[in-house]
């Protein structure tokens, strides 16, 4: 077992390595261990706005505490860049904190303690990201957690940072927890794993996750992988994506993070030159773009800065190579033009140029990218389709900084130039989302109400009883509060098997979550382990069955939720095997009517809508001019919900189906379908056959995650 465990991780890895870079390779296109919590950060010290008023106001923290204490520095190189960022941007930080807290106090109150591990500068990462960003490497990642780093701490969380799984070890407790939220990445999640800290805080990870991941590819059981190409991402079996923290706003499942893009310092009376510059570091992105750029060469000189031109790039560009980033910044400031070639997809760059006055035009895409065409997405866990480079600046900025042309219409490209061109000289634009003041409002709307945990587990230390024991591995080990590999209920070998629960009094349910062994392709390989098919039945203080629920399938873990009964003891029954096979509990947890979590956004926002057949309700909400909303979801699976939008002759109710695109109606017979997963309510999912109930709300353009308020 243990052998197999290495070389399942070993090849983990080494696949994960190859999909984390591909993730982050096109972050690197613009953007060329502390031991105890971070000391108090008040200080009498003040920056100055230009109209004379001091800030940040007395009271609140400031950024110079924590890049220069001694738990900060001790970490050497792999917080160097992340620090000197900090520091670079600390005036306009707290010109942002200073603004923030005039308008949104609240944010500022019950602070939370938050531990914080960067997994990529980590033992667990195979590249040298803190060493290699002095030489040219990726850092973008790097840019996302010192923009991360800063907000918090500038919003007073008491913050603890590790780099090193050792410290997890030696410096976090197993048994209770003490941090109220973990930010971390993929890497880091392993980390956590393999310290044994994985369930404790599995409800308050926080993970970053540049592209995302859809619902469908963070389900898995033994019979159903989305993607088995993606797993890696779809290994952990979150109950809720929101958990999840994206680069872009672009997978309403998810939570969105985002980055900052730096405010331009322009000289006064700046006058930009009559040039563009292209976007992208690699010369094989003009490959099929030379007659597009030949056009746009007729109105303007361009430049590039690739690294190594290919034969064809057309004779007028004027390449420069890769530039200092200082160079870098001054030929987009000198430039009226930002041309994208079409790839790299979703990076910063173009929120680079607008900030700098910018237009930005790139190509549209008439048949969509994704999964099914381009290799970028294969190994990614989503199946987005991109219709153009940077969808958010196409949906959400548009002219005249955004200009999205079909580049096979030679006079549709001129006619965006023109526009571009003749539109005067842009100012500076940041969307307010991308800034410093709109990330830290997000992450703290974020921490003050999306509370992802179930309340208080009923069954952790109740008294356990089973069938048999193999190895000395007790009932109990199944509510020892760890539903991890380490700590497991194992049966003897068997056809048939039982194990119980006794709560000692009777409380009224609501939730029950039986968790398999985590790394379950190992056990996969096994063949003789998973419980499946298997009965977990309530009884109440007699011993009289009230209630039982059947799961026919295999999967990392099984979740029975509105329950809404009272009972005492809790039963599994593994039904007969022709063969014999072991029975494996890592945890059984047991929610009660505490487990039951505050909605947010508030449902008064809910705007259910229909969608067209086959389409998403990503995109049937933003047809109508509102965003998909995934915490409305559970409301809305409903027949009663299904039947105030459709003409339903008959119903059905789904369970161990994996599909992604209900509740929803199917037009061929006219059928209200409604789903018992619910780790599969997607804003994503669609279906040929199938118009969807989708869950809308309304948005605030320049800081759409965060809803209006009701």
């Amino acid at each position: 077992m243990k052998g197999m465990r290495k070389e399942f991780k070993c090849l983990l890895a080494a696949l994960f390595v190859y999909v984390f870079m591909c993730g982050v390779l096109f972050l690197q296109q613009t953007w060329s261990h502390v031991t105890e919590p971070l000391p108090p950060h008040t200080s009498h010290q003040h920056h100055h706005n230009h109209d004379g008023a001091q800030f940040p106001r007395e009271g609140l923290p400031l950024l110079e505490s924590l890049i220069k204490s001694d738990s900060f520095l001790e970490q050497g190189i792999k917080l160097k860049w992340i620090g000197e960022r900090i520091d670079r941007l600390s005036h306009s930080w707290h010109k942002a904190q200073h603004n923030l807290s005039l308008t949104s106090e609240q944010l500022f109150e019950n602070p939370k303690k938050i531990l914080l591990f960067p997994g990529l500068v980590s033992e667990y990462s195979a590249y040298d990201f803190a060493n290699n960003a002095y030489k040219g490497g990726y850092l973008g990642e790097l840019v996302q957690w010192s923009d991360l780093i800063a907000s918090l701490h500038l919003l007073g969380h008491q913050l603890t940072l590790f780099t090193s799984s050792k410290q997890l070890k030696e410096r976090v407790k197993r048994n209770e927890v003490t941090f109220d939220l973990v930010y971390t990445d993929y890497l880091g999640l392993y980390a956590f794993h393999d310290s044994k800290h994985f369930a404790l805080y599995k409800c308050r990870f926080r993970i970053l996750d540049s592209f995302g991941t859809e619902p469908l590819y963070n389900f898995r059981t033994a019979e159903f992988e989305a993607d088995k190409s993606v797993g890696m991402y779809n290994n952990w079996n979150f109950e809720d994506t929101r958990q999840l923290l994206t680069l872009f706003p672009h997978t309403p499942d998810n939570s969105f993070l985002g980055f900052v893009v730096e405010e331009a310092h322009l000289e006064p009376g700046h006058t930009k030159q009559n040039q563009g510059l292209v976007y992208g570091k690699e010369g094989y992105y003009i490959l099929g773009r030379e007659r597009y750029l030949d056009v746009i060469g007729e109105s303007i000189a361009l430049h590039s800065t690739f690294k190594e031109p290919v034969a064809s790039q057309p004779a007028h560009i004027t390449n420069h190579g890769v530039l200092p980033q200082a160079e870098l910044q001054k030929l987009l400031q000198d430039s009226k033009l930002f041309v994208g070639l079409g790839f790299p997809y979703d990076g910063p760059g173009p929120l680079e140029a607008l900030a700098n006055g910018c237009a930005f035009i790139q190509p549209l895409f008439p048949e969509h990218r994704s999964y099914k065409n381009d290799a970028f997405f294969r190994g990614k866990p989503t199946s987005r389709e991109l219709s153009t480079q940077v969808p958010y600046l196409f949906d959400y900025v548009g002219e005249p900084y955004v200009y999205t042309v079909d580049v096979s219409r030679e006079e549709a490209i001129r006619e965006a130039v023109r526009k571009a061109l003749g539109s005067g000289p842009l100012p500076p634009y940041i969307p307010y989302e991308f800034s410093q003041q709109g990330m830290m409002e997000r992450l703290g709307v974020y921490i003050q109400h999306q509370d992802l945990c179930d309340g208080t587990d009923l069954a952790v230390g109740k008294t356990a009883s089973s069938s048999s024991v193999h190895g000395g591995h007790s009932a109990s080990e199944a509510v020892d509060g760890e539903p991890v590999d380490n700590s497991c209920f194992w049966s003897a070998k068997g056809r048939s098997h039982w194990w119980t629960l006794d709560l000692s009094t009777e409380h009224t349910l609501s939730k029950i979550r039986v968790t398999n062994q985590f790394e379950w392709l190992v056990v996969k390989g096994w063949g003789k382990v998973f419980i499946n098919p298997f009965v977990v039945t309530l009884l109440d203080s007699r011993g009289e069955r009230v209630a039982s629920k059947r799961f026919n399938d295999s999967r990392t873990f099984y979740l029975w939720e509105n329950i809404n009964l009272r009972a005492r003891s809790i039963r599994l029954d593994s039904l007969e095997y022709t063969e014999e096979r072991y029975f494996v509990l890592c945890g059984v947890e047991v929610y009660g009517s505490d487990a039951a979590r505050l909605v947010w956004p508030d449902l008064t926002l809910l705007r259910p809508i229909t969608s067209q057949l086959g389409e998403s309700c990503k995109n049937a909400c933003f047809r109508n001019k509102m965003l998909c909303e995934p915490s409305f979801f559970k409301p809305i699976n409903t027949q009663h919900a299904l039947r105030e939008k459709f003409s339903c002759r008959h119903t059905s109710h789904v369970e161990e189906r994996f599909e992604d695109f209900l509740p929803g109606f199917v037009v061929d017979n006219e059928t209200c379908v409604t789903t018992g997963e619910p780790l599969l309510l997607s804003c994503a999912g669609h279906h040929k056959h199938f118009q969807r109930l989708c869950p809308c709300r309304e948005f605030t353009k320049g800081q759409i995650a965060v809803p209006p308020v009701s």
